[in-house]
């Protein structure tokens, strides 16, 4: 088969690539990801109809801007994963690319006319390119999860490999060929190729997609939606993973249950909203306060819970009074108004090779019962 007829043969792949991006691009409409991975697997198909037209239309357009957007298809896909990634791709390697790419077809077409040195220019214009792609999308298999990133790192291993070996090889054993489209069991090949990697390459990024919707409905199922802490079943999650690795008798930890004391009349007297922003502005507080080693989380209303370690001379109950306090010293400020606010807190201590999170809470609580009623703004340790 010719190398014109495989060409053509890549037109409905990039067709439905196309149309699968666009319907992606439409639900993802919060990142610019998936636009940018439209834009170039378009730019790419039109390259390569062009390319297929040579001998029909004039050179510029059938070997020099076919070449061009053909390759440059791949600077905008490798823009598009920086992105999806919360990255950018830096300007001078972007430009740089972008310098081989457009220089170089003309260069070769018109300047010193080899089709043999115009193919090596294009794989030196999508081989950089996709190794480039490889650190975003280890960025985004971090974040989201690995399906989507081992399909297009294995497609890209393969696609820089057989482009590399064909690119050498033509200019090596074939540099006097007349066109691309003249018979070449290599370039036939590296066609061959393409058609499977544009479809992996379309699907790769749709599972990007994917995987990062699940990861946000995971992180939102875990997340408390006011104050952006792990909810409970957050906490409980990570506690019992911490349990499993705790060496108890190296270290001294405890579980807190912290209560912002009075806050019904905080929402009486000011309102709900101001309420809400009160319980933003412990959230903030107390993550301030505890340390990289411990945990916080809300519960729920006005409570929220806390797993501390104690770190040099300092113990549990030390950090939770300094923590107590460090509430207490950062009053909530609004619109000119000064609102002090306390927390009282009930603490037990974590024993034991298994610990029972159920009976820690249990025995929490009843400690802040008693912070409760021996007057609030105090921190009460549970009896051993």
């Amino acid at each position: 088969m010719d190398s014109k007829t495989l060409i053509l043969a890549i037109v409905p792949v990039i067709l439905a690539g196309v149309f699968i991006h666009a319907v992606n691009a439409a639900i993802q409409q919060n990142k610019d990801g998936p636009r940018w991975w439209l834009a170039g697997t378009a730019t790419h198909g039109i390259g390569l109809g062009l390319i297929s037209l040579r001998g029909v239309v004039p050179d510029v357009f059938g070997i020099v801007l076919g070449d061009i957007m053909a390759a440059g298809g791949f600077l905008i896909m490798l823009e598009g994963a920086a992105r999806f990634a919360g990255l950018n791709v830096p300007r001078w390697q972007l430009g740089g690319l972008a310098g081989v790419v457009v220089i170089g077809f003309p260069a070769f077409t018109w300047v010193v006319d080899s089709a043999a040195l115009r193919f090596a220019v294009f794989g030196v214009a999508v081989i950089i390119p996709n190794l480039l792609m490889l650190s975003y999308l280890s960025v985004i298999g971090q974040r989201d999860g690995k399906p989507g990133v081992r399909l297009l790192r294995y497609t890209i291993y393969y696609f820089v490999g057989s482009l590399a070996v064909i690119s050498v090889g033509v200019v090596l054993f074939d540099p006097d060929m007349p066109s691309v489209l003249a018979p070449n069991q290599l370039v036939a090949f590296g066609i061959l190729s393409l058609i499977v990697v544009e479809t992996n390459l379309v699907f790769g990024f749709v599972l990007l997609s994917a995987g990062h919707s699940a990861a946000v409905l995971r992180k939102a199922a875990l997340t408390d939606h006011l104050t952006g802490l792990p909810n409970r079943r957050a906490f409980e999650a990570m506690v019992h993973r911490e349990f499993g690795v705790m060496e108890s008798a190296d270290r001294q930890s405890a579980l807190a249950v912290f209560d912002v004391d009075h806050f019904k009349q905080v929402n009486d007297t000011y309102g709900h909203d101001v309420g809400d922003a009160v319980l933003q502005h412990i959230a903030d507080v107390l993550k301030r306060a505890i340390r990289d080693t411990d945990h916080v989380a809300r519960l729920g209303g006005e409570e929220f819970v806390a797993l501390i370690h104690a770190g040099g001379p300092a113990s549990v109950g030390e950090i939770a009074e300094r923590v107590r306090q460090t509430v207490e010293d950062t009053p909530f400020e609004r619109d000119g108004k000064v609102i002090a606010i306390t927390i009282s807190a009930g603490l037990v201590e974590v024993t034991g090779d298994e610990p029972c999170l159920t009976r820690l809470f249990k025995q929490a609580d009843m400690a802040l019962y008693e912070a409760k009623d021996a007057g609030r703004n105090r921190v009460i340790l549970a009896a051993a």
